[in-house]
């Protein structure tokens, strides 16, 4: 029994001394954020994600806010920056993250990239992403704060408008811009030295006044910032009507400005026009539509009188 006693008290002992016990003074944080500023209209469903940094280099501590607009968490005393941004790391389709485990690294990027004939195409436009940053907050000894952040926009969202001689020629159309960065900083929305070509539907097809010819298509996409200045070059391709041809157009002159939608959101307007009119092309003949039907298929012609 007394040898029993001592083995018990042994490894009681052996369990005690190996396990450390730790304890962090933790206060309570308040986050309220108003994204009436962030351009982002149909995005209540979404929550948000607030990412802490404290500045003696610990490990970051990520909040996900189910409702966005406010949450509490507790944190240890100390000093952050912090980073609030829309959707969480997995709600995006086109926007994927990288060095998150630091403050000044933490990067939104192109999602879906492909190389094509020696350049790199983005397939898929990311989608809108807006961010809010607080630097040097401090987390005080028993004393509860609040953060209050109001989110902006940090991708530019582009409207292109194609003006195109023979537009009832064309089926479906693509256009690619080139000259888009491929990343951008969370902290102070400085865009990566990579560039790319964005890849992107366009359509709404709009006749001008009084012609069955002429007319524009239409596309908006967002990116990772914008220079306006800069040269980007601009392509076209599309389907036609007779479900055979597919034409190539590279456009000599692209113009580009900032307007205000609206909302009083900024966006910039591109517009050009293709160089050449599209080739005119015989509509490809649909074999389910009941206009294209053959007599001969009819059957045997019947005579019947019909009663008055």
């Amino acid at each position: 029994m007394r040898m029993r006693f001592i083995l018990l008290s042994f490894l009681l002992f052996i369990s005690c001394d190996r396990r450390e016990l730790t304890y962090y003074e933790v206060v309570g944080v308040t986050l309220m954020a108003d994204w009436s500023q962030a351009g982002l209209e149909g995005e209540d469903t979404y929550g948000a994600t607030a990412v802490f940094y404290p500045q003696n280099g610990g490990a970051p501590q990520t909040v996900l806010m189910g409702n966005r607009t406010h949450a509490i968490t507790r944190l240890p005393k100390g000093h952050y920056n912090v980073i609030l941004f829309n959707r969480s790391f997995s709600d995006f389709g086109g926007i994927a993250f990288r060095g998150e485990n630091a403050f000044h690294t933490f990067e939104a990027y192109a999602k879906q990239i492909e190389n094509r004939s020696a350049s790199e195409v983005s397939t898929t436009s990311p989608e809108k992403l807006a961010t809010c940053v607080i630097e040097g907050f401090e987390v005080t000894d028993n004393i509860e704060c609040s953060l209050h952040f109001t989110p902006t926009e940090l991708t530019s969202t582009v409207k292109v408008q194609i003006s195109i001689d023979g537009l009832n020629n064309i089926k479906d159309a693509t256009c690619r811009l080139g000259g888009i960065h491929a990343s951008i900083l969370l902290h102070n929305g400085q865009c990566g030295e990579k560039m790319i070509t964005q890849e992107f539907s366009i359509g709404n097809p709009t006749f001008h006044e009084g012609s069955f010819t002429d007319g524009t298509l239409t596309g908006e996409i967002c990116v990772f910032g914008f220079d306006e200045e800069t040269d980007h070059s601009m392509s076209l391709s599309a389907n036609l009507v007779d479900g055979k041809t597919k034409i190539e157009q590279n456009f000599d002159k692209v113009s580009i400005s900032k307007d205000t939608d609206e909302t009083g959101a900024i966006y910039l307007h591109i517009e050009a026009k293709t160089p050449g009119r599209i080739p005119d092309v015989e509509p490809e003949k649909d074999p389910n539509s009941g206009f294209n039907a053959d007599v001969n298929d009819w059957g045997k012609e019947e005579n019947t009188e019909l009663p008055l």
